[in-house]
């Protein structure tokens, strides 16, 4: 079950070589490289290992952690994954990887702020609280979802530790890049992450109570009670909601 059924692992007792299968796998082409020591793995490699495993492997944590206890018993010199490059050095530290993700356990105190904007303000409002946030000394993320692949915001949701999801009411509804979004983390199974929520709807603000609902259908997802509701556009009155939802923010790391 890492990840389908039928796959297998096989350990050479001879040379110390697992080969892993989808495990510890990674998107990217190798570029001649065939070892991760040869590559600037933490640099350039990471963000695609841990968008491969959320979105391919992320749904089976439990069988990842039942793989890495019976793996803690071999003694281990190589890994060879059927997908990037072979690992030879530095073991523990990409099996940690796996063993936080796998855990859902986020990698980084940290906020990823994820927007869906139809005519850039709710954009303006989301920059506008990821900035109060920063100025508070929290590391943040932001990202349009028009603009990423839906992958790679999952594998963001993943890696920090609090969400800030941004998007206007559409037909009564949560904007589309936004609900599938949330779609895909129930799918996947995030959980125990932090939420913070900001809407916009010029007549009849939904989205909040919407994307609140989805995120309720994820396990031990808190969503913060200071939400950012815009009307239209942002104005310059709303600052003390920004200011206390960036400190909310703040608080729950």
């Amino acid at each position: 079950m890492v990840h389908w059924p039928e796959v297998m692992m096989t350990f050479d007792t001879t040379t110390g070589t697992l080969f892993s299968a989808d495990a510890f796998g990674t998107f990217g082409a190798l570029e001649g490289a065939l070892f991760a020591d040869e590559v600037d793995f933490a640099g350039k490699w990471l963000d695609d290992a841990r968008r491969y495993y959320t979105n391919i492997v992320g749904k089976y944590g439990v069988q990842v952690q039942a793989v890495l206890k019976k793996a803690a018993t071999l003694s281990i010199e190589t890994i060879a994954p059927l997908h990037g490059p072979v690992w030879r050095k530095n073991l523990g530290w990409f099996i940690g990887k796996y063993d936080l993700w796998s855990r859902c356990e986020p990698e980084e105190k940290a906020v990823v702020v994820l927007y869906g904007s139809m005519y850039g303000n709710t954009a303006s409002a989301a920059n506008a609280l990821a900035a109060k946030v920063a100025a508070k000394g929290v590391k943040v993320a932001v990202h349009d979802l028009s603009c990423i692949d839906n992958s790679e915001a999952v594998a963001e949701c993943w890696r920090a530790s609090t969400i800030v999801l941004a998007a206007p009411t559409y037909n009564g509804g949560i904007y589309l890049p936004a609900a599938n979004l949330l779609e895909d983390l129930k799918a996947l199974n995030l959980h125990d992450r932090t939420f913070a929520l900001v809407e916009n709807g010029s007549w009849a603000p939904m989205s909040a109570k919407l994307m609140a609902a989805k995120i309720g259908e994820l396990k031990n997802c808190t969503v913060l009670d200071a939400k950012v509701t815009v009307r239209g556009r942002l104005t310059a009155t709303q600052d003390a909601e920004l200011e206390a939802c960036a400190a909310a923010v703040a608080a729950s790391m």
